[in-house]
């Protein structure tokens, strides 16, 4: 039977739809697929016994539509500080063994390209957040700003979603990406100046 686990902390997605990605709202991708990253920073969880607080995990996606409902391609990277117990409960978490979110969303996946581990770089004040996992993953983003000349004030704004990677609330920064790069597992992705949001995210299970 799997232990009961929790995570909370903040994070950030990226993709390469244009802003506001139409997949929140249960919609096709603006392009041809869905080559999406989201990025998590465990602020406090555990597994059973064993503590998660202060890990970073990474998961990138490929889908020929709407990821929410179908993903054709994944894979992981896992921090590498974290030890070998905390790696078998991220592990069980992530792959939806524990239950959970992770449950309903490992039923969308195809096919599952594994676990890497890296040194993460994580930072996200939900105006500006960037990720470098060594020569892997690499994501600039921050809040889309109002044109240059507009009588407003630039500032985040926040999107109610039907995402539930950012449950419970499912609300989110709309961004857009500076620079996203990734070369994981076959995954290699050079997208910039599109769709990226950043949040927080609650999940527990079983």
């Amino acid at each position: 039977m799997a232990e009961k686990w929790s995570l909370e902390g903040s994070l950030f997605d990226a993709c390469n739809c244009t802003t506001l990605c139409p997949c929140n709202y249960a919609q096709e991708p603006t392009g041809s697929d869905c080559r999406a990253t989201v990025v998590w920073r465990i602020e406090k969880g555990a597994y059973g016994r064993t503590k998660l607080d202060g890990l970073n995990v990474a998961s990138l996606i490929f889908a020929n539509g709407n990821p929410l409902m179908g993903i054709e391609k994944i894979t992981a990277i896992v921090d590498e500080k974290a030890t070998p117990a905390q790696r078998e409960a991220l592990g069980a978490i992530l792959s939806g063994q524990a239950g959970g979110m992770f449950a309903a969303f490992a039923q969308l996946v195809k096919e599952n390209l594994g676990v890497s581990f890296g040194k993460f770089a994580y930072k996200n004040d939900e105006r500006e957040w960037s990720v470098d996992v060594d020569s892997k993953l690499h994501i600039r983003g921050g809040f889309v700003k109002a044109p240059p000349g507009a009588p407003v004030e630039s500032k985040p704004k926040r999107a109610q979603t039907y995402d539930f990677l950012y449950g419970p609330t499912m609300e989110k920064v709309v961004g857009i990406t500076e620079s996203y790069r990734a070369n994981v597992a076959g995954l290699n992705y050079d997208i910039r100046g599109k769709y990226s949001s950043s949040g927080r995210f609650k999940y527990t299970g079983p």
